[in-house]
């Protein structure tokens, strides 16, 4: 079976820091059917893309023992952007800082098997109970307005244009970077420039500033019809 035809389960998506400790992880929990079958490390575009498209989703990130643990509390706050987090981390990894970051809950690897599958149980139960008090953020625009031709553009078109606040190009290369290391800033440019390539032919362009050697991008907005004209 596809990832694409595997059955829904409790949690969405499993965002691994170190996918050997992980799949060790799900192999444990696959009888209590919580947790998607396989995982995704940390800068997955097709992870990313995924939870864009779902207008309730709830991801788990795994913190396995022996995980680069670079940044953690940054890399909850970026992707809560997009998607309910769960923290899943030794008990040595502060649970504080990383629920102030923005996981709605961090809950220790040791938890027995049936238990963390209850808690997991619940907090889709809560997710599913605030959408239904109308506490769901806006549909983001999907592809079906625009289609990029790679995976890179795809993701990062889903990211600017579901954006409920600015993007930093710091934040947006260690959110695609791989594992430990963020993407490099040139190879950010890159994409961005591919990008607003694809973007010119539906007139539309990223909004973005320049200051003190930052990068912000403000989202995605439709070209002014003079601009346009006068290229």
């Amino acid at each position: 079976m596809s990832a694409d035809e595997a059955p829904s389960h409790p949690v969405d998506m499993v965002l691994s820091l170190h996918r050997e400790g992980t799949v060790r992880l799900l192999r444990t929990m696959r009888s209590h059917h919580v947790m998607p079958p396989f995982c995704y490390p940390w800068g997955s575009e097709r992870a990313y893309l995924a939870l864009l498209r779902g207008a309730c989703s709830l991801a788990l990130l795994d913190i396995p023992d022996g995980a680069a643990t670079f940044e953690l509390e940054r890399r909850v706050h970026l992707l809560r952007d997009f998607t309910t987090v769960v923290v899943l981390a030794p008990r040595h990894i502060d649970a504080v800082s990383l629920l102030r970051a923005g996981a709605v809950n961090v809950l220790p690897r040791d938890t027995p098997p049936v238990e963390l599958a209850s808690r997991l149980i619940a907090e889709r139960r809560w997710l599913v109970l605030s959408a239904a008090r109308g506490r769901l953020r806006a549909t983001p625009r999907s592809e079906q307005m625009l289609s990029p031709r790679q995976m890179s553009q795809r993701a990062l078109f889903g990211l600017l244009s579901s954006a409920t606040r600015p993007w930093c190009c710091h934040d947006l290369c260690l959110l695609l970077g791989n594992g430990p290391t963020p993407l490099s800033r040139r190879a950010l440019q890159a994409r961005m420039a591919r990008l607003t390539e694809r973007l010119a032919e539906y007139g539309m362009s990223v909004h973005s500033s320049h200051q003190w050697g930052r990068t912000t991008y403000m989202g995605i907005h439709a070209t002014p019809v003079r601009q346009r004209e006068g290229r």
